[in-house]
This record gives C-alpha cells, structure tokens and sequence, in this order.
C-alpha cells in the first residue's frame, strides 16, 4: 500500500515537470496568434490608405484639365485669376454706376421713366400754349409713342414729304415722265428752302403735265404707303393759299411714322430712303425743333407755314451724357397760332423732350 502511495505520488511530480513546458507552448502559441492577427491588421490599414491616396489622386485628375507643362498651367490659372478679378471689378463698377451695364428691367423703366416725362411736358404744352396743338414723339429704340390730339391738321409745306415719297416711288417704278427736267435739282430746292414753284413743277411731273393729276397721285401714294390723313387737293403758292379755300392736310401721326419708316430705309427701297433722308439734313430751316437741341446733334427736318400754321416734323440723333444714342422722331402741328410766338414755344418744347429723351 505505502509502495502504490508512493509511485502515484512520483507519477504526479513526473506530470507536473511534463505539464509545465506544455503550458509554456500555449503561452508561445498564443503570442504569436496575437503577432499574426496585429500584422494582419497593420496590413490592412496600409492598404486601405494606398487606396484612398489611389483614389484621390485619380479625382484630382479628373477634376484638373491635364497640362502640357508647368508653364502652361501657370498661365491658365493666371488667366482664370484675371478673369476673376476683372469680373470683381465689373461688379463693383456696376454697383456705384448702374448706367455702365443697366440690367434689362433698368433699361425698361428708364425707357418708360423718359416716355411719360415726355407724355407730361407735351400734355402741359398743348394745353397752356395758344391755338390748337398736335404732337408726336416716338422712340425710335423701343417704338413707345405720345400721341396728342391725333387729328388730321392743315399740312402747309408738310405736304411737301408726300411729294417727295411719290417722285421716289415714280423712280422706282419707272413710270415717272422728267420731260429732261432735272429731278435731283428741283428735289433739293423743294425740300432745303422749301420752294412752292420746284413742289409745283414735281407734281405736273407726277401728273404728265396735269396738275390735278399729279396731285391725285400724291394723294393715292401716300395712302398705299399707310398716309391716309395725307391728301394733297391744291397747288402750292408762294402767298401761301390759291384763294379757294382749300387746304393740304395731314397729320402728325400720319408725318411721324414718315419719318420713322424714312430711318429705318423702308419707304419705297433703302436707296430711295437714304436719297429723301440726305434732303432732309440739308434742311436750312432750323427756328423750330431743331433749335430745342443741342449744338452739334444731328436733326433731319421739314417745317410748314402758313398764316396762323406753324408745324415742324423732325428726327433727332439724340446723345446722353454718357455719350448714349437716343435717336427719336419728333412732329409738331398748330393752327391758330401768333408765329412767332409758335415757332419759340416749339423749340421751348423740343428742349424739354430731348432733356427727357436722354437722360
């Protein structure tokens, strides 16, 4: 018994010595589990990195235009920094001067400002000046018009521009008979010092030697042209009336588009419009609208007078301070007027709608 005692004893020193070295190895193994599984883990945040640097660099391509050298991206983004700053100061230009570049909504309301400054200055001169007044202002830019007592008015030498438009249309159309007259002189008196006797000698043209005949035919051009207030039903003479009582009549509406469709080249060709346009800025008849305007602005014009009659119908090449064009058409028809006292009070006007015009 005591001997059995002794050998179990001895086999359980003998496992203990075995069983220590055993758990030195778990120690061991474990050890280098842990090594393994942090190396694992280093290697994959180091690969996870190169990805993201990967996946950086491949957007920062995408999202740069690729450059031919260092000198060439220099250069453009030196040109994109200009670019930038002169927007800067276009910014800040139009912040302290809205007038450098008007938005659209600024431009119309300065449009609309100018027309109804217009509208107040023609309705207060039409009531407080003598006589009967009619006006027409239409701007040329955006085809806004006053229009004032609209009424068919005694023409004077107004007619005159009808006369012209039919001789030009009779050129055109081939059917006009010159009788070896010279058109172009007789053209130029009747419109730069307005001569009876050169209108007189252009409508028995326009009537192959009737007189009655030439004056239908103004009449019938100006209506196929849209002039329909526009009859001429006498002679011009140099006492003013051919002592019937019969007058020529038109309108400031029906001279106004005139002067208009004459800007714009489109009565009877573009050539034929330049060639009317040239006579009327070799008008020498300048007491009336385009003594409202500044030196130096350029005014195409026909006036009219007859006793009591004192009418102006204009183009103005209007300029603005900033040196803007504000090009309009401007007619002013009266009857029952002292002349003289018109003829100031027509150009007092003129000033007031060019200030309003361009400002």
């Amino acid at each position: 018994m005591v001997r059995r005692i002794q050998s179990h004893a001895q086999s359980c020193r003998t496992s203990r010595k075995h069983a220590r070295p055993v758990g030195a190895a778990m120690k061991r193994r474990n050890h280098a589990i842990v090594i393994i599984v942090m190396a694992l883990l280093a290697a994959l945040a180091l690969g996870s990195g190169c990805l993201y640097m990967l996946y950086a660099h491949d957007s920062a391509n995408h999202n740069q235009p690729p450059a031919s050298s260092a000198a060439g991206t220099r250069e453009s983004a030196e040109q994109h920094a200009q670019s930038d700053q002169d927007t800067a100061e276009t910014s800040r230009s139009d912040t302290l001067d809205r007038d450098a570049v008007p938005s659209p909504n600024a431009t119309l309301q300065k449009a609309s400002n100018r027309i109804h400054a217009v509208q107040s200055a023609v309705d207060s001169a039409a009531r407080s000046n003598g006589g009967t007044w009619s006006v027409y202002v239409e701007d040329l830019a955006t085809g806004a018009i006053v229009n004032v007592n609209d009424q068919p008015m005694v023409a004077a030498s107004e007619i005159k521009l009808y006369v012209m438009l039919a001789v030009q249309d009779g050129i055109e159309q081939g059917t006009l008979n010159t009788g070896g007259q010279d058109i172009d002189m007789l053209m130029n008196q009747m419109i730069t010092v307005s001569s009876n006797a050169a209108t007189n000698q252009l409508v028995l043209m326009l009537g192959d030697g009737d007189m009655a005949t030439g004056m239908q035919r103004v009449t019938q051009t100006a209506a196929r042209y849209g002039f329909r207030d526009s009859r001429q039903l006498r002679a011009l003479a140099d006492a003013g009336t051919d002592g019937t009582g019969t007058e020529n009549w038109t309108s400031a509406a029906d001279c106004g588009r005139f002067l208009k469709e004459l800007y714009q080249g489109k009565l009877v060709s573009e050539q034929a419009s330049r060639s009317m346009l040239d006579l009327l800025l070799g008008q020498t008849r300048r007491a009336k609208i385009p003594a409202g305007v500044p030196n130096g602005i350029q005014v195409a014009n026909k006036t009219g007078e007859l006793s009591g009659v004192e009418n102006d119908a204009a183009i103005i090449w209007g300029k603005d301070v900033s040196g803007g064009d504000h090009d309009y058409v401007m007619v002013v028809m009266t009857s029952g007027v002292v002349s003289s006292t018109a003829q100031q009070q027509i150009a007092a006007l003129s000033a007031q709608v060019y200030e309003s015009m361009t400002s």
